[in-house]
């Protein structure tokens, strides 16, 4: 093998391992921030982590949920948020925004859910409903699906695909759908969801690690 083309599988490598991390970091963002919405800096972090790491496909939805836990409150963190991204949002979502910031509400326009938003909003027309644009991931594992729809901002939908697989399962469920399950309720903050599913695994004569045991009594203080 030639030192060109070692490098050039090195290169590769490198940046799927890129790719990967930043992925992972952005789910991890995602998933804290359907947990604690009002966590305004953290809506700045996960802002900035996206025009930081490139991932534009998803920076229209993680403004929109700023915007839907602002309300009308914020004004000036929304508009400087508007502008850091203005550039590299498509025309749609600049209109979207606009007639947003125009209205000082969404009250005006229809129930669109951007790419990446993890939240919805509560006050949009809901008569003017717009197609969706998320797309579930069929192939691959179960696990690697779910992750899809959290990276899209559809932590609801994985949610919901774990918990199916869990509940089908003949017998003790998988030990990875569990744990993934159990890490997406902690880090959301489902508390009372959290404890009926431990329950539930104890029922079933599943033990749960010394790890989760800790979680469990740490989610008492959320």
């Amino acid at each position: 093998m030639t030192n060109s083309r070692k490098h050039s599988e090195n290169t590769t490598q490198t940046q799927a391992a890129n790719n990967t991390r930043i992925l992972d970091e952005w789910r991890s963002l995602s998933l804290n921030l359907k947990g604690q919405p009002k966590n305004y800096q953290l809506h700045s972090e996960r802002i900035l982590f996206a025009l930081q790491s490139g991932l534009n496909q998803f920076l229209a939805g993680a403004l929109q949920d700023l915007f839907i836990v602002l309300g009308s409150q914020g004004r000036p963190l929304r508009d400087r948020m508007f502008s850091l991204v203005l550039p590299l949002i498509d025309q749609h979502d600049r209109e979207y925004f606009h007639e947003w910031l125009s209205h000082n509400s969404d009250s005006t326009l229809g129930c669109y859910r951007a790419l990446g938003s993890v939240l919805i909003s509560k006050t949009c027309q809901e008569d003017m409903t717009s197609t969706d644009p998320f797309v579930a991931k069929t192939t691959g594992t179960l696990i690697e699906q779910s992750r899809y729809a959290i990276a899209q901002g559809r932590v609801e939908d994985a949610q919901a695909l774990l918990t199916k697989a869990i509940h089908s399962a003949k017998g003790k469920p998988d030990i990875t759908i569990v744990e993934e399950l159990l890490s997406l309720l902690a880090a959301t903050r489902q508390k009372d969801s959290l404890e009926t599913f431990a329950r539930n695994l104890d029922q079933q004569n599943f033990k749960l690690s010394k790890h989760w045991k800790q979680v469990l009594e740490s989610s008492k203080e959320w």
